[in-house]
């Protein structure tokens, strides 16, 4: 296991589904109020080793329900627990059966919705629908219609209309987000991973479930985007990346403007200030087709 101070977080080269991970992990950030898994999917990128699984299909749910339960076990009462998947392949379609399976495996777990990110790229056959989505689970640690932090989500689109009714004023003058994404459009070009997705999707849980100087923790890292998404926001991050070269260049990417000012509090409630120096994740020389996770 290594592990390294990248100014405003810490970046981790180890599995994530190890317990001893988790364990070292909990050690710098004590329990926290967000985590955004954005695991392998599951045999949908087959030109890369990480995402090729093999077809036992209960095996992989059992994987994901395993990592599930000890991670959320360090999610404060009432924080948060994304996870992304996708619809898969025939038959073999584990993150249905994972939405399925956790809150009958977990009863302190309660899945709070299911969103789904509307891309703008369709991809697929001829004689069927073009697949533009992929789906991401809010799950709430205790009761989801008591989340510990959720400050509401605005488009910068505006309603029009000053409410459903007289008794029912709208709070905002802009429109609130719903569970279907579609004002975010997907890296096209220049990733730096095969699954890296835009850094906007990471950046709205991290705004709804946490406060500034609170701890956000990707366990599947790929190239970092919940670490910049975090900066950005000024929150402090643990990510972590089991593949030693992907870790790298993540941690290289994570130095360029590295902030210069440490945290003010090492509590998680305390506000914190740094200096946001966050390089942009999407301007990188390398193209490849998207899929959308940054797995590993």
């Amino acid at each position: 296991m290594k592990i390294e101070k990248v100014g405003d977080g810490y970046a981790v080269c180890a599995d994530s589904a190890e317990a001893a991970t988790r364990a070292r992990v909990r050690e710098i950030t004590g329990d926290v109020p967000l985590i955004i898994a954005d695991p392998p999917y599951g045999n949908i990128l087959k030109h890369t080793r990480w995402d090729n699984v093999g077809d036992d299909e209960e095996n992989f749910v059992n994987w994901m329900l395993s990592w599930t339960r000890m991670w959320t076990d360090m999610v404060l009462p009432g924080g948060a627990f994304y996870v992304w998947g996708g619809v898969g392949t025939p038959r073999f379609r584990p993150f249905f059966r994972y939405l399925a399976d956790v809150e009958k495996r977990f009863r302190d777990l309660e899945v709070a919705n299911l969103i789904t990110w509307s891309k703008k790229r369709g991809y697929g056959v001829q004689h069927n629908y073009l697949f533009t989505r992929e789906e991401l689970v809010y799950i709430c640690k205790g009761n989801a219609k008591k989340p510990r932090v959720f400050n509401v989500p605005y488009l910068d689109e505006l309603r029009g209309y000053p409410g459903y009714n007289k008794k029912y004023p709208a709070h905002d003058e802009r429109k609130r987000r719903t569970n279907v994404w579609m004002d975010i459009t997907e890296i096209m070009k220049g990733k730096v991973h095969d699954a890296q997705k835009k850094q906007r999707v990471m950046e709205i849980p991290i705004e709804v479930h946490t406060n500034p100087g609170e701890w956000v923790i990707d366990p599947f890292a790929g190239s970092g985007t919940t670490a910049f998404a975090a900066r950005k926001l000024g929150r402090r991050f643990v990510v972590i990346e089991k593949d030693e070269k992907i870790y790298e260049e993540m941690v290289a990417r994570l130095r360029v403007n590295e902030p210069t000012e440490e945290v003010v509090s090492d509590h998680a409630n305390d506000q914190a200030t740094w200096t946001d120096g966050s390089p942009d994740p999407d301007g990188h020389p390398r193209d490849n087709e998207d899929r959308g996770t940054d797995a590993v």
